[in-house]
């Protein structure tokens, strides 16, 4: 299922969601999730989190992971609570279950080992 920019509050449009035209409610994080790379998933979480009440997040390919793109994860989760939202992490590799457990994230991000 995909909205349109048309969808959303005007005050929720930015430049680059009218470029692109869509937003989904569905975030496939990167084999490598890093830092490098944590400005773009930002900017495709704020999207999907202002668009839908339901994000998915499928973190089947991640192979390695950081404690920034992590941390991001958290607040996005933390914030999705406090504001009834849902935050769901579908099919976790491995890899990541690992690194959220390692950093006291697993529980916190509501993830099944």
């Amino acid at each position: 299922m995909k909205n349109t920019i048309a969808d959303l509050p005007k005050d929720q449009v930015s430049d680059e969601m009218a470029i692109e035209g869509v937003v989904e409610p569905i975030i496939t994080l990167e084999a490598t999730s890093t830092i490098q790379n944590v400005v773009k998933l930002y900017e495709k979480l704020k999207k999907s989190y202002c668009a839908y009440n339901a994000i998915e997040i499928d973190a089947s390919s991640v192979s390695s992971i950081d404690t920034a793109t992590l941390q991001l994860l958290f607040a996005l989760k933390r914030d999705a609570i406090k504001e009834q939202k849902k935050v769901v992490f579908a099919a976790p590799s491995q890899r990541f279950i690992e690194a959220a457990e390692l950093l006291g994230l697993l529980e916190l991000l509501n993830v099944d080992a």
